[in-house]
């Protein structure tokens, strides 16, 4: 049973889940990086969420995909860049209870991670589309739902991220899942949380667990997307609609005002844009790899703890990994010729 249904156990007949992931996720201390910059830093493992595919998205599938089956859909629609997380444990997981899943693909900066993602996605059956801009992401979700309906099947519609008020409960559920772990003993109350902040759902959620589970301590959210999309304004917008809907769902939970009261936003290590790898994400990258032998990336995990190092840290400082560590399928990168003709270019054939 998850923490948020053990708080509030009037949730349990109007909040859906299908659990999907391997959680409480451990939290440890990291001695080498600790002694390294001179710090008490401690790590919650949301890399290993899932057996099939790990990360911070999988805690929000758990109420998404749950929400789609109530609703009795055949199909989920999804959007992000091309190497993006979201999408693929988006379709790995609906996969799993029948859903096909349909992806609206944006470009980004190219790598290989990049083309093993769509590799994968091919392995799958995902139905790939490109758009090359907003407006145009926006013409092909339109597009799809138009020729679902036309087929009689029903469709889900699930935002960059995953980062609605439904998908958001699951890392509500996470920062009232860390409260349970200091209770137990298991680390310290954190005084900072280093955490990525892209579409804002893992930083708003976690943000409000905390709070019904009356834990304080300040919430780093390092922004790895441009100002509208994870700057604080999006944060109050999404923290309050989840805030609402769980009291729709059960008036004993609160509502809560000042969303920004332990959230302190910040956008020092976005670089140039999203997915560029700046200087210091891969430093911290390197860093973290050679004192705790954990692997991140530079679009998200590498910026966080790039914002951690740098600052003078006291009290107990908690990072949170968001990088899925599963290992993705081998694929023949010779299928890339069923991708779309613009997102060929990611596929490394040699």
């Amino acid at each position: 049973m998850r923490p948020i249904f053990r708080l509030y156990p009037s949730l349990s007949g109007t909040l859906p889940i299908v659990p999907i992931a391997d959680i409480p996720t451990p939290v440890n201390r990291l001695r080498g990086l600790s002694e390294h910059l001179n710090a008490d830093i401690w790590l919650k493992h949301d890399e290993l969420t899932g057996e099939l595919y790990g990360g911070n998205k999988v805690r929000k599938l758990e109420f998404l995909l749950a929400d789609a089956l109530k609703q009795g859909c055949t199909d989920v629609i999804t959007y992000g860049a091309a190497g993006s997380n979201h999408a693929l444990a988006t379709s790995i997981y609906a996969q799993q209870y029948g859903l096909s899943c349909h992806v609206v693909i944006t470009d980004q900066p190219n790598s290989p991670k990049v083309g093993k993602a769509l590799a994968y996605h091919l392995q799958l059956g995902t139905h790939l589309i490109y758009a090359g801009n907003y407006p145009e992401v926006l013409a092909a979700a339109a597009e799809i739902k138009q020729r679902l309906e036309t087929d009689e099947r029903r469709f889900y519609d699930i935002p960059f991220g995953g980062s609605s008020a439904i998908g958001t409960i699951g890392f509500v559920n996470a920062g009232l899942e860390l409260a349970a772990q200091i209770v137990a003993g298991d680390m310290p109350k954190p005084d900072r949380i280093y955490l990525a902040c892209g579409t804002s759902g893992s930083v708003t959620g976690l943000s409000l667990g905390l709070r019904l589970a009356g834990i304080s301590g300040l919430i780093i959210a390092t922004q790895v997307t441009a100002e509208a999309i994870s700057g604080p304004a999006a944060h109050c917008r999404l923290f309050n609609d989840t805030n609402l809907l769980l009291h729709t769902l059960d008036n004993a939970i609160p509502l809560l005002k000042d969303p920004r009261s332990n959230v302190m936003h910040r956008d020092d290590e976005f670089g140039t844009g999203y997915a560029h790898e700046t200087a210091s994400a891969a430093d911290a990258v390197q860093l973290m790899a050679r004192t705790e032998d954990v692997h991140l990336e530079t679009t998200y995990t590498g910026k966080a703890l790039a914002a951690l190092a740098k600052d003078s840290l006291t009290g107990t400082t908690l990072f949170w990994n968001t990088y899925n560590s599963q290992p993705y399928k081998e694929a023949d990168n010779r299928a890339s010729a069923a991708l779309p003709p613009e997102l060929r270019k990611y596929i490394h054939t040699s």
